[in-house]
C-alpha cells in the first residue's frame, strides 16, 4: 500500500551511488555510515532498489572476500573494518539472525544462486559445529566458524539453529 511505498523510497536516501551499497545512518546527525554490515542488504527485504542495484550488491559487496565472502559467512561487520578482527560479538561474527535477513532480503530480490551460496554456506557452518561438538551457538568466529572460542557466544543458543532454517527454506 501507500504506506510500504513511502517507506521503500524512503530507504533511497541509504544508497551510495559510489560504493554500490546501502549504509546505515545515524539518526541523530543523518550521516550515512562508512561501516558496512549485514543490514546493508536489507533495504532489499523491503522491494528497495532495482533490480541493478541489488546485482551490483551482490557482485560487489556480498561476493567480495574483502567484506562479506568467505568459507564462513555473513559477518557482521565487513572484513576489511578494523573493527573485524576482534571477533567479539558483533564485531565480526556469524549470526544466524543476520544471515537469515541477509537471505530473506536477497530472496526479495532475486538473487538466486546468491541465496543457494549463503544457504549452502549456512548449514555448512551450523553443523560444523553441531557434529563436532553437539552445539548450536549464538554466534560463530568469522575466519574459524568456531563458536567456543569465545567466552560471551552462548553453546546452546536457539537462534544458532536459522542457519539450519535457511537451508530448509
Amino acid at each position: 500500500g501507500a504506506r510500504g511505498e513511502a517507506y521503500r523510497k524512503a530507504l533511497g536516501i541509504l544508497w551510495d551511488e559510489s560504493t554500490g551499497i546501502y549504509r546505515n545512518r545515524d539518526p541523530r546527525t543523518g550521516a550515512l555510515s562508512a561501516h558496512l554490515a549485514p543490514t546493508s542488504f536489507y533495504p532489499l527485504l523491503a522491494g528497495a532498489g532495482t533490480p541493478e542495484q541489488a546485482e551490483r550488491m551482490v557482485r560487489e559487496h556480498f561476493y567480495n572476500p574483502d567484506e562479506f565472502w568467505g568459507e564462513y559467512i555473513i559477518p557482521a561487520i565487513a572484513r576489511n573494518d578494523p573493527a573485524y578482527k576482534d571477533q567479539n560479538y558483533w564485531r565480526g561474527r556469524i549470526w544466524g539472525p543476520l544471515n537469515l535477513l541477509t537471505y530473506l532480503s536477497l530472496r526479495q530480490a532475486g538473487m538466486q544462486q546468491a541465496c543457494r551460496d549463503l544457504a549452502e554456506k549456512s548449514v555448512r557452518l551450523l553443523m560444523k559445529e553441531w557434529l563436532e561438538k553437539g552445539h548450536v551457538h549464538e554466534n560463530y568466529n568469522g575466519d574459524t566458524g568456531e563458536g567456543c572460542d569465545a567466552p560471551n557466544s552462548d553453546a546452546f543458543y536457539h537462534w544458532g539453529g536459522l542457519l539450519g532454517l535457511i537451508a530448509v527454506m
